[in-house]
């Protein structure tokens, strides 16, 4: 039992960083959980919640304020298109539109829809919607005018899916083909018209985002760039996370993520990750553990960002207040020790800075705590170990030296 217990205090604790994400005070509220967050600038920030939560702070989180919404349902996916204009999807297959930067909201009735997936507005009056019909048919719709009326872009005879959605213009927009980020079916689709055909962007999956209709960012068992709208990714960097749900990119050259370190116990690590890459510097991954389960990022500039979701039970709202994206002196990044492949089935590179590299052994554990490799290094940098003479499954890989000590799930397929 102690091993057992020492392999899960690993696998929830490892390579916890200073907390940057400050929980925030947000009152009495009705929701159990928040959905999604959304800064209008710095200070005015909207969250939604279940139980038709809305919430909205002025002055930077330091008070907030329940807003009316006028249903008890789930709300969703907040975007702002102007600072006074903004959407909420809601889990009955309705939209709230504001006017006056979410102090009041209406509804919008969006006719022949049972659930929405996804939202992206263009602007003010041009919003696309990723639905389901009464039939449960994945459809497409499209408004010009903010909602009043509604055209199907994709009618239910296609045999496409589209879950998340972004639209950089009326023409060019992206989407999931999965409802399930990590799932090796969930593709990248791309159209060109609107929204009429769409293709699939070859060996691409997972969560993307792009700043411009030639800049995006994916992730898939690493931090992957693309500068030609999707024509073609870069991986940037080999990530030691293996699953990302969200990432939202600040800058060119940094992207925050939404993690979940899941292993079969339920137990592992959940936070977030700041994936940074340059020519000079190479690519780097700083990791905040948080332990709770995040549903949503959002920052209003490079300095200044907000995640939501719930923890012990409770909706949270944390802040980072970082005065700038530069490590402190404590920081450790993660990708100080890099595994790979993860999953694997042939053998597992570990590559180790100098921090690692004088006396250091290496265990690697299954599930029940059970040692099935332990070998001592010294002044290795890097190393190769067999993994065919692992059976199949789940297993942490621990290393320690006399200062510091890294623990990581692998997976052997």
């Amino acid at each position: 039992m102690k091993a057992i217990f020492t392999i899960l205090t690993f696998l929830c604790f490892c390579i916890a960083c200073p907390a940057q994400w400050i929980t925030q005070s947000t009152g009495s509220v009705n929701a159990s959980f928040f959905t999604d967050v959304y800064a209008i600038t710095p200070d005015v920030v909207i969250v939604t919640g279940d139980n038709g939560t809305i919430l909205k702070t002025s002055n930077g989180g330091a008070n907030w304020q329940q807003k009316s919404s006028g249903t008890n349902q789930i709300l969703g996916k907040i975007q702002f298109p102007t600072a006074n204009i903004g959407y909420v999807v809601s889990a009955g297959a309705q939209l709230l539109k504001t006017t006056n930067s979410g102090d009041t909201w209406s509804s919008i009735d969006v006719p022949g829809v049972s659930f929405i997936y996804s939202m992206s507005c263009v602007s003010a009056d041009l919003i696309f919607l990723s639905c389901k019909d009464a039939g449960s048919n994945s459809i497409l719709l499209k408004s010009s005018d903010g909602g009043n009326s509604w055209e199907k872009v994709v009618g239910n005879d296609s045999q496409q899916n589209f879950f998340n959605i972004q639209f950089l213009n009326d023409e060019i927009g992206y989407a999931s083909s999965s409802s399930v980020y990590h799932s090796s079916e969930n593709n990248i689709l791309k159209t060109l018209d609107g929204g009429k055909t769409w293709t699939k962007i070859d060996n691409s999956r997972g969560p993307f985002n792009f700043i411009n209709k030639n800049k995006g960012f994916s992730y898939q068992f690493g931090f992957l760039k693309t500068t030609d709208g999707g024509n073609s990714f870069e991986k940037l960097g080999q990530s030691s996370l293996y699953l990302l749900s969200k990432i939202f990119p600040i800058n060119e050259n940094t992207v925050w993520g939404i993690f979940e370190d899941l292993t079969l116990c339920g137990c592992g690590t959940r936070g977030l990750v700041r994936m940074t890459y340059s020519p000079e510097n190479g690519y780097k991954e700083y990791v905040q553990n948080i332990n709770a389960s995040i549903s949503s990022i959002y920052f209003s500039n490079e300095k200044v960002g907000y995640a939501v979701g719930v923890e012990n039970g409770k909706a949270i709202v944390w802040k980072n207040t970082a005065a700038d994206l530069t490590l402190s002196t404590n920081e450790e990044p993660k990708n100080s020790v890099t595994i790979y492949p993860n999953p694997t089935s042939d053998k597992i590179n570990v590559t180790i800075n100098s921090k690692f590299s004088q006396n250091f052994t290496i265990s690697i554990l299954d599930m029940t705590g059970k040692s099935v490799y332990n070998q001592s290094f010294q002044n290795k940098n890097a190393l190769i170990i067999d993994a065919k003479q692992f059976a199949r499954g789940t297993y942490v890989l621990m290393l320690k030296n006399q200062k510091q000590s890294y623990s990581q799930k692998i997976i052997i397929n």
